[in-house]
């Protein structure tokens, strides 16, 4: 996997950045609960699809559900909405794909084909 600098370019202006800008507001609202962020798919390849493009990103959560603050459930709803909005912004298509930190940590979760791609292929922003 491709080891990120785009949050540090994203400190110089670069708002231009789908995988950018979600990174840096999923981070702003759910920060240390975050323990991966992958973004993959064609647009992080370089592939121009022109309205067809996508770009999807894996978001590993610490499931640490507190009384008085949101589930998971909830959590992921945020993270999908999120993309949508980004999506618009960007003209992209975004995918969320929300798994909890002990799900990615089973050794079966990591040969899934969708966990696969996006460690292969993603770039990661945390």
């Amino acid at each position: 996997m491709r080891e990120e600098t785009r949050l540090e370019q994203a400190d110089e202006g670069d708002d231009g950045d789908a995988a950018t800008a979600f990174a840096e507001r999923a981070r702003s609202e759910h920060g240390d609960s975050i323990r991966r962020l992958v973004a993959f798919g064609d647009a992080t390849r370089g592939d121009d699809r022109g309205v067809h493009s996508s770009i999807e990103f894996l978001v590993v959560l610490e499931d640490d559900d507190v009384d008085d603050g949101p589930t998971l459930e909830e959590r992921e709803q945020r993270l999908e909405g999120l993309g949508k909005t980004v999506g618009i912004e960007h003209e992209l298509v975004v995918e969320v794909y929300v798994l909890p930190a002990d799900r990615f940590e089973d050794e079966n979760q990591q040969d899934h084909p969708l966990v696969e791609e996006a460690l292969e292929e993603g770039v990661s922003y945390v």
